[in-house]
């Protein structure tokens, strides 16, 4: 049987929509359809019946999908293997998915790290959707996924845990005296920076809420790294992770203090999906962001 039709067999169960399968393949639809219909004829069944919004396996479906992805994941291995991946020479394009604090702090020991290591290599970083990283990882459309993923779960993604946070406050010292602790109700009756929740970032605010309190949030910004010029003219306080905060230390107008309630601390954890049309070059990016970012 034709490798491209087991591929494509597996890519339409995962994704449950032909086209999808299709941008996943970089194919047009109508030439998806074709090669599916002829995987039915060769096994005679249909394989996929309609569904609402796409496409669901049938029985049969279901029991090749292990068989197809283990066979062809082992060939692939193979056949990477022979190719001796040498990240030197290597021109493989590596997709990340970052939060606000992995574009802060990960990504320039990253990139840093690839220009002196892998040179030809080219990183392509994309903003973190908390909602959709398992399809962007499962489809292929990144290779790796680094932010806080905490209270979400993925079941057909690996994990693994790299950095443990903790939240601060940072706010403009000409608004604020730096001598006196702020107290919960100062904090409270303050104005708020908060970031987009789709960034992961939910834990201060499902906190307060747990303690039966609410923060007056007056703005609401995709990212960290924007807050400098913001800061700089406002009374503002935002609560952010440590190694985010510690960006702005260099500013003399800025202060971090401990913030006036317990917040749990999270972590930032990887994220991959294990079956890789290039398994060794994705096994060494994998390595390479574990053992960079845990020495952070």
């Amino acid at each position: 049987m034709d490798l491209s039709l087991i591929r494509l067999f597996i890519v339409i169960y995962e994704t449950c929509n032909i086209s999808k399968a299709a941008e996943v393949l970089n194919l047009s639809q109508p030439s998806v359809t074709y090669n599916l219909n002829l995987l039915r004829k060769q096994l005679n069944n249909q394989l996929f019946e309609r569904a609402q919004y796409g496409v669901k396996p049938t029985t049969t479906a279901d029991k090749l999908y292990p068989v197809f992805k283990t066979s062809l994941f082992n060939i692939e291995y193979a056949i990477s293997e022979i190719k001796q991946f040498n990240p030197y020479t290597a021109e493989n394009v590596f997709r990340i998915c970052l939060s606000d604090i992995g574009e802060m702090t990960i990504l320039p020991t990253l990139t840093n790290y690839l220009r002196d290591h892998a040179p030809n290599i080219i990183l392509e970083v994309k903003e973190v959707k908390s909602e959709l990283v398992e399809n962007w990882l499962v489809e292929n459309i990144v290779d790796v996924a680094i932010f806080n993923s905490s209270n979400i779960d993925y079941p057909k993604l690996s994990y693994k845990s790299l950095l443990y946070e903790k939240y601060v406050c940072l706010v403009n010292k000409n608004y604020y005296n730096i001598e006196k602790p702020l107290s919960l109700d100062d904090y409270l009756n303050a104005s708020h920076i908060a970031i987009k929740s789709s960034t992961g970032h939910t834990l201060v605010d499902q906190t307060l809420k747990q303690l039966g309190h609410k923060r007056k949030i007056k703005l609401v910004v995709p990212h960290f790294c924007i807050l400098r010029g913001i800061l700089n003219t406002s009374n503002l306080i935002a609560t952010l992770p440590m190694r985010a905060a510690q960006e702005y230390l260099n500013d003399l107008n800025f202060y971090i203090f401990i913030p006036p309630f317990e917040i749990p601390g999270f972590h930032v954890g990887m994220h991959w999906f294990q079956h890789h049309e290039d398994p060794i070059a994705h096994q060494w990016f994998i390595e390479t962001c574990e053992n960079l970012i845990s020495n952070l």
